[in-house]
């Protein structure tokens, strides 16, 4: 029901609505306006950075051109005639404009041997190098295109104004560009136009060519050069580029600008706004200022925003009349909407969002009147594999039926919740002056009375459940932790069998939290290399001799410290880091086998645990053959350990691969026989080579006949098989003397050695007596 107070509200709403639409349509209006404004002058910059493209594109035309001319005379090695440099001028310059010219070196004591060749070559009986004067070294103009540049023209000359840039392209051994001057070569006056650009490259020649030629000490020959004004410039650049554009071009690459080149008076650039583009020529760095010709007010399209106006005012015009009614529909429609955000739609139940609301409700009234509440997470067991068998139709169907049992069979006080998927929440609050009913008689009776038939669609349906119990106040005080320590709970409880229930406690959240701690500590080790591969010697009883070795994985973390194999192996076989930990392992041996080799140790096989995991995994098998070519190392140096449970779990599958495994020449072991679900069918039918007695039996062995006997057995069994037995966990002589009596192939244990570091296989004196053994078989 809608309050008086909002049907107060109601009738004053559509004014609010008009004043609303209208102040949006000023906004639009305002807005389109913005964007036009934005538009215009992201068309001026885009024509601008055109512009400034096309005219950096002009430059690159004419400095390609003055690199074919350097590689020209550096591929002749300076001997270039007038002729074949004019006429491959010529050729090369496809745009008018540029003038391009040599300038040879020419030290002081050779210049009148070089006047009268030139005399010569150019037929000019006066030939002179100017202007004139005494200096220590010359750089005339010895070759132009065209004419019109004078020969003789000394460009070391004091007088040259870009005698700066021929200095720095000889020093920089690069090509260089000067400020803009007047035309080069001859005088200029006051009122001649500052529009010239001359580039300027070295030549030096190779080491063979410098002792004929006019060079300086370390190979310098002279300055190519190539000289153009703005005007032909710009000439270059299509006249698309420039339309509707005005632009004014400086260099500034000194502290005071030199503008060249202004399409527009300064007027112009002093009303309006103006984009500015830099280019960068060789050593120059020039600024680019570009705008529109016509104002940016010109240009928007007024129509765009007045009507855009208008329409919003027709809009709140006709919304005015229409709101009340759309507004006791809103809330009509919002009252639904509470409802079903309140009750799940499939089991009519509270739902998630709403129960955990309630909880935090209960969780306030209990603390005020101090009593207990006790959180219930009941969840389906094998829910999965009806949805899988009968499909999600049936599913929803037993969930619903499930939910009315539940109600059903909870007292009325109950608060009972659907948290999605197969779980439910059930919230037991202690009632007034009243105990908190036997927790352990509640889970029993729901376990037992939700595990009874259920008849859907003339199915006959059976499904059992876990139970997870969390307590306030003892274990959270808020919903959240509530229900996360009951979630903890019901796996515990499924772990255990299910069918079951199980009741939170302090240990299991500090063993919850450890083992998270543990996987993300792991996964940093892996990625920092914070891991090691320990290596423990498996010695031949009869004769003492180390035949092998077994690779242990080792932790040792800066937070929590030595990590035991047995707490973190089964944590990364639930969180799945088992298989990159799995490629680590493997990556590892490799490596120190090669790093063995190459220091002359030979170092017996290496027996590797692989768990089932990454046996399951489709690209073990050729991970595995590419790094037996990655590291060229020989498959029996390798032994491969896995347990019973695999050939249990994929018998098939396993079998196969196993077999194209002990193919390649890589022995096989079966780990910890005995400990599992032993079955002699696989002994007998798969390439095993070897058969390992867990240390569970070996430990008692003297003290416990039965593990002797069963030792016995199994060292008996393998012979009879053909298979190697290996005995773990020897740690005194008694234990060796009785595995010797039984025949036992082979041992490992601290009686022998602990877990050797990869550093110190070398130095262990099993290793250093096997290789001096492998030596005397060699003699």
């Amino acid at each position: 029901m809608i309050s008086s107070k909002k049907q107060m509200k109601f009738n004053k709403v559509h004014y609010a609505v008009f004043c609303v639409v209208f102040l949006c349509g000023v906004l639009a209006s305002f807005t389109f306006f913005l964007e036009e404004r934005r538009h215009v002058n992201t068309d001026q910059k885009a024509m601008g950075v055109n512009f400034t493209e096309k005219l950096s594109d002009a430059v690159n035309q004419y400095k390609s051109e003055l690199s074919s001319i350097v590689a020209l005379i550096q591929s002749n090695k300076g001997e270039v005639s007038s002729n074949h440099f004019s006429r491959f001028a010529q050729n090369l310059i496809k745009t008018p404009g540029i003038h391009l010219y040599f300038a040879q070196y020419l030290p002081a004591y050779k210049k009148y041997d070089y006047e009268l060749q030139q005399q010569i070559l150019l037929g000019i009986p006066n030939f002179t190098i100017f202007p004139e004067g005494d200096r220590k070294e010359y750089m005339p103009l010895a070759l132009v295109y065209p004419d019109k540049i004078p020969y003789g023209y000394d460009i070391l000359s004091s007088k040259n104004r870009d005698i700066e840039s021929v200095y720095q392209a000889r020093s920089t051994f690069t090509l260089v560009a000067s400020k803009p001057s007047a035309t080069p070569f001859i005088s200029a006056g006051q009122n001649d136009p500052v529009d010239t650009i001359i580039l300027s490259a070295p030549i030096y020649l190779p080491l063979d060519a410098r002792s004929y030629k006019l060079t300086d000490n370390i190979g310098f020959h002279g300055i190519v050069g190539a000289y153009f004004t703005i005007d032909s410039l710009l000439n270059l650049i299509s006249p698309t580029a420039s339309q509707g554009l005005v632009y004014r071009i400086a260099d500034i690459s000194s502290e005071e600008p030199i503008w060249f080149a202004d399409s527009a008076n300064n007027i112009l650039w002093e009303e309006g706004h103006y984009d500015t583009h830099y280019l960068y020529i060789a050593n120059r760095k020039w600024r680019v200022d570009t705008r529109h010709i016509v104002s940016v007010w010109k240009q928007i399209h007024w129509t765009l925003v007045i009507t855009s106006l208008l329409a919003f005012s027709l809009l709140a015009i006709l919304l005015f009349f229409y709101t009340r009614k759309l507004s006791v529909t809103y809330y009509t429609a919002l009252n639904a909407v509470n409802k079903r955000i309140e009750v799940d739609e499939l089991t009519g139940l509270s739902s998630r969002y709403h129960i955990q609301q309630k909880l935090n409700e209960l969780i306030k009234c209990c603390h005020k009147d101090n009593k207990q509440l006790a959180t219930l997470i009941l969840d389906l067991d094998h829910f999965k594999t009806i949805n899988d068998a009968f499909g999600h139709e049936l599913g929803d169907k037993l969930l619903a039926k499930v939910s009315q049992r539940l109600l059903s069979i909870l007292p009325d006080n109950t608060v009972i919740g659907y948290l999605g998927g197969d779980a439910f929440l059930v919230l037991l609050v202690q009632g007034d002056n009243q105990d908190m009913p036997s927790l352990d008689i509640v889970a029993k009776d729901l376990i037992e009375k939700i595990s009874q038939s259920y008849f859907i669609d003339g199915l006959t349906l059976n499904i059992g459940c876990s139970i997870g119990v969390a307590l306030y106040p003892e274990f959270g005080a808020d919903a959240v932790t509530l229900i996360k320590n009951a979630d903890m709970a019901v796996y515990q409880a499924k772990t255990a069998g299910r069918s079951t229930y199980h009741f939170y406690d302090g240990e299991m959240g500090r063993r919850f939290a450890r083992n998270v701690r543990i996987e993300t500590r792991l996964r940093r080790a892996l990625q920092m290399g914070g891991l090691e591969l320990h290596f423990q010697p498996k010695v031949d009883l009869i004769s003492e001799r180390c035949v092998g070795v077994e690779a242990l994985l080792r932790w040792e973390d800066e937070e929590l410290g030595v990590v035991s194999p047995a707490e973190f192996i089964p944590i990364a076989e639930q969180t799945g880091v088992i298989l990159p930990l799995g490629d680590w392992v493997f990556e590892q041996a490799f490596r120190h086998i090669l790093e063995w080799q190459e220091q002359d140790i030979n170092v017996p096989p290496i027996a590797i645990n692989c768990s089932a995991a990454q046996l399951k995994r489709v690209d073990f098998l050729p991970n595995l053959l590419s790094l037996l070519d990655k590291y060229q190392v020989d498959p029996s140096l390798l032994e491969i350990e896995v347990t019973e449970s695999i050939l249990i779990e994929d018998a098939e599958g396993c079998a196969e691969l196993l077999r194209q495994i002990s193919r390649l020449g890589v022995k096989l072991a079966i780990d910890d026989f005995g400990t599992g679900y032993s079955s002699l069918s696989y002994l007998k039918d798969l390439p095993f080579h070897y058969v390992k007695i867990d240390q569970v039996f070996i430990r008692d062995i003297i003290e416990d006949k039965k593990h002797a006997a069963l030792t016995h057995a199994i060292i008996s069994l393998g012979h009879n098989l053909n298979l190697k037995v290996i005995a773990e966990g020897i740690t005194n002589m008694d234990q060796l003397i009785m595995l010797q009596e039984f025949g036992c192939d082979i041992g490992q244990g601290y009686l022998f050695s602990k877990a050797l570091g990869a550093n110190s296989m070398g130095s262990d004196p099993m290793i250093v007596a096997l290789n001096e053994q492998e030596g005397l078989d060699k003699l």
